[in-house]
């Protein structure tokens, strides 16, 4: 678990950082869950395709039907990871 408390510490890259490390170097893909802000949503998606784009993310989010279309997917491990959001 990782505590998203502060702005600026860097959090989102460190997270990135280590789920890839996970992959690449001790062979665990998942699947892995994050919960971020729903404000901060779109920046975890682009970071992580402009820093690691061999994880394949998808974010979780929208009606019954769409998120359990996500589930799906995510299920068969054709996902490593989920972004899901959460208001305050």
């Amino acid at each position: 678990m990782i505590l998203a408390d502060e702005m600026g510490l860097g959090k989102t890259m460190q997270t990135i950082a280590f789920l890839a490390a996970l992959m690449n170097m001790h062979g665990v893909y998942g699947p892995f869950l994050l919960l971020v802000p729903l404000s901060t949503l779109p920046t975890w998606l682009r970071e992580f395709r402009q820093w690691a784009p061999q994880i394949n993310v998808i974010e979780y989010i929208g009606d019954v039907t769409s998120r359990s279309t996500v589930s799906s997917l995510f299920l068969s491990k054709m996902m490593c990871g989920l972004v899901s959001a959460f208001c305050l």
